[in-house]
């Protein structure tokens, strides 16, 4: 039934009631009483269903985007200087191309600029995106190029599962922190030993980075709002049509069942890749594709404790509880990976996985740098709050990988 036609059949039902207690005022009463009350227990039990639907469409979308960002992640990693490690270089379609490039380092190589970590693209092209789709206010529609009233402007699953969901996954503030660290140690580089100074820019270099690229989608997001949405702009412009069009039910279902089509999809080539040309890569993706939904609902579930430190209520908790528990959980898998503490190629591809997936996407350094740029601008130029929560995130991550990798690194083995 569809929304008009729910409204029609309440109009008449009400419409017979009150004909019947005109008709019969002894009964009217009683019928008004229990009419109200059956009223209100059916809007409750709509209220319960609703939620409960709304919740599991928002799940279905965190874990499609999570999927899509992850997969994301993980090639533009490799095309921009993954695959020039020659010991960790997948040999498959993507080879003959990314490992000439070369742009970015892991840190364990002999290629020096170890500042341009491995994650770099990614965390600037994800904090585009949240820029992009975040814009310069919350009152503007969520997605840039359509107009006001298109029906995707009202789909939350669909707004939730980019800003949260894509971005998050797509940045990793947990596997920049760990590069970081490995370089600060040393112990993982025979050719080139402790590179601090390196990883002290590569700090700099990373958080600058981001936030220029989430200025960037913001000013490109407010050229396409200007052009689909005028009205924002010209007080003189009148908005033609102040509501919003409705998806029917089977719309409202499209967006997912079309986004869960394509994760099948991705989820058959990796298996494919990881059965018939028998690629470890592969093995490593589908792992992480698993994992990575359980870290980006992790983190979307810590949101909530954003504004709830009642000492400092300005200051993301929750987004810093995500990137300080990412980063200590990060710094544990590569420090048992490098001392192959795990036998079995099996092993190693399972923590490659928790690494690249769970760890990857309980971390983000697109609502890191939103949050950011949301406190400078909320606040006077003097303020110390912007500064404070960026530059406490870092230094207590980087600390906190320190304390966990370097005596396992340098000890357990």
């Amino acid at each position: 039934m569809s929304a008009q036609e729910e409204e029609d059949d309440a109009n008449e039902r009400k419409e017979l009631n009150e004909n019947f207690v005109e008709d019969h005022p002894s009964k009217g009463a009683d019928l008004a009483s229990s009419s109200a009350v059956n009223m209100e227990e059916q809007h409750i039990h709509n209220t319960k269903v609703r939620n409960f639907c709304s919740g599991w469409v928002h799940i279905i979308y965190i874990s499609i985007f999570s999927v899509i960002g992850v997969t994301a992640r993980a090639f533009i990693g490799r095309f921009f200087g993954g695959d020039c490690d020659p010991n960790n270089a997948v040999k498959d379609w993507l080879y003959p191309l990314s490992h000439r490039i070369c742009v970015t380092t892991n840190g364990r190589t002999e290629q020096y600029g170890g500042a341009l970590f491995i994650d770099l693209p990614v965390n600037m092209f994800g904090s585009f995106i949240i820029g992009f789709f975040t814009g310069h206010s919350s009152e503007w529609p969520a997605i840039p190029f359509l107009k006001h009233d298109h029906p995707l402007q009202g789909d939350e699953g669909l707004h939730l599962g980019i800003r949260t969901a894509l971005c998050g996954s797509l940045t990793t503030f947990s596997s920049w922190n760990s590069q970081m660290v490995l370089m600060m140690d040393g112990t993982a580089n025979p050719y080139l030993g402790t590179q601090v100074i390196s990883a002290l820019f590569g700090y700099v270099i990373g958080m600058q980075v981001s936030i220029v690229s989430f200025h960037t989608g913001r000013t490109l997001s407010s050229w396409f709002q200007n052009r689909s949405n005028p009205h924002l702009f010209d007080s003189n412009l009148i908005r033609t049509d102040s509501e919003l069009h409705r998806c029917n039910r089977q719309c409202y279902w499209l967006s997912p069942v079309t986004f869960s089509l394509s994760i099948v999809i991705i989820f058959a080539l990796y298996i494919w890749g990881d059965v018939y040309w028998g690629i470890n890569f592969y093995r490593e993706m589908w792992i992480a594709c698993l994992m990575a939904p359980l870290g980006t609902i992790t983190r979307w579930k810590l949101s909530t404790f954003n504004g709830k430190w009642s000492k400092y209520p300005w200051f993301p908790l929750g987004t810093w509880l995500a990137n300080f528990s990412g980063s200590i959980i990060s710094a544990v898998l590569t420090a048992v990976s490098f001392l192959h503490l795990v036998k079995g190629a099996d092993g190693v591809d399972v923590l490659a996985g928790l690494s690249l997936g769970f760890a990857g996407s309980l971390s983000t350094v697109s609502t890191y740098v939103k949050e950011t740029v949301e406190l400078s601008d909320k606040n006077p130029f003097y303020d110390k709050k912007a500064f404070s929560y960026s530059y406490f995130t870092i230094l207590s991550c980087c600390f906190v990988g320190l304390l966990v990798y370097c005596p396992i690194v340098r000890y357990a083995g």
